[in-house]
């Protein structure tokens, strides 16, 4: 319960964060406030069942060391190393199960894009996790999310609510390839984050675990 009386609403952020940057950070704000999180809660994954054998993935350590340098300074976001620290592929029911385990008293938002939404019956035991989460979209473009919702079973639907969170046309896909070409990636990360990777040597050779 939060000060005021009403069950407290804790967003769960997870990803590969391969690395994380600016508009993880504006998406993740935009919900927070959007959704009335008390808490964003950042979960590196160890390995996602949808990236097994990602060769551009650096070690989880790494993740979660520039997860905590993105999110310094912002009170609503904090870290967990819930799924580094199972280790193995991150199945999102587990680690669900483990956070209301943990902590039964706020209300879990399962926070993703419209893309992930459109696959979510292939999640593992998708059924279970609508029983411990609502889910809170945010709209990607070009996903189709509008036509994507009235196609989906009507317990999925109900569970949904959908954000525009801003538009930035950035993913770490993009920064890694820039990284590795010797472009800079100033204004794209955090500043102490881009210390971080060029302290580590991160993403310089596109094959490092």
């Amino acid at each position: 319960m939060t000060s005021t009386g009403r069950t407290a609403r804790w967003g769960l952020f997870g990803g590969t964060f391969n690395p994380p940057h600016v508009a993880h950070l504006a998406i993740a704000e935009a919900m927070g406030q959007a959704l009335d999180l008390e808490r964003v809660v950042w979960m590196p994954a160890a390995t996602s069942p949808f990236k097994q054998g990602n060769a551009d993935a650096v070690a989880p350590e790494h993740r979660l060391a520039m997860v905590k340098l993105a999110i310094a300074g912002n009170p609503r976001f904090v870290v967990s190393d819930l799924e580094i620290r199972r280790a193995g592929v991150s199945y999102t029911i587990d680690t669900v199960e483990a956070m209301r385990a943990a902590h039964p008293e706020p209300a879990l938002v399962l926070l993703m894009g419209g893309d992930s939404l459109a696959g979510f019956e292939r999640w593992h035991r998708w059924h279970d996790l609508l029983r411990h989460v609502t889910l809170g979209v945010y709209r990607r473009p070009g996903d189709g999310l509008s036509a994507d919702l009235r196609e989906l079973p009507e317990d999925l639907r109900a569970a949904v609510t959908v954000v525009d969170a801003p538009d930035m046309d950035l993913s770490s896909t993009q920064l890694r390839k820039r990284v590795s070409e010797g472009h800079t990636i100033r204004y794209m990360i955090p500043e102490a984050l881009r210390k971080y990777l060029d302290e580590h040597g991160l993403y310089k050779n596109r094959a490092q675990a």
